[in-house]
């Protein structure tokens, strides 16, 4: 198994997500562009709001993928006719904050006195 995966995977995965492209085809030009036009400013909220951050958008961690293919399909659907889902976002959100989260490390810290 992959423990990363590409932009254009997640552009491929959102297009399938939306069903504007058949499985064994290619997608269509324009919808790239415009599905990819809203990948950076998916990635800066995400940082914005301390969910995650993408450093290397060709070094996605692949437990995150899923995720953020859901949160840009949702954020492009108006290019498939579809309206925008604010439930969607949210949910997609809670499982990108799941396995983003660190677990309590249960170590004892060192006081500094000065």
């Amino acid at each position: 198994m992959r423990i990363s995966k590409s932009r254009a995977e997640l552009i491929r995965e959102a297009a399938d997500k939306l069903n504007i492209v058949g499985t064994g085809q290619s997608l269509d030009a324009d919808y790239q562009d415009r599905i990819n036009n809203n990948v950076d400013p998916l990635f800066m909220q995400l940082a914005k709001d301390r969910i995650c951050e993408v450093v290397d958008d060709d070094q996605i961690p692949s437990e995150w993928f899923d995720s953020l293919a859901g949160l840009l399909a949702n954020i492009s659907a108006p290019i498939a006719g579809n309206p925008f889902s604010p439930e969607l976002r949210l949910f997609y959100e809670r499982m990108l904050r799941r396995v983003t989260r660190q677990d309590p490390a249960y170590v004892v810290q060192d006081a500094e006195y000065f």
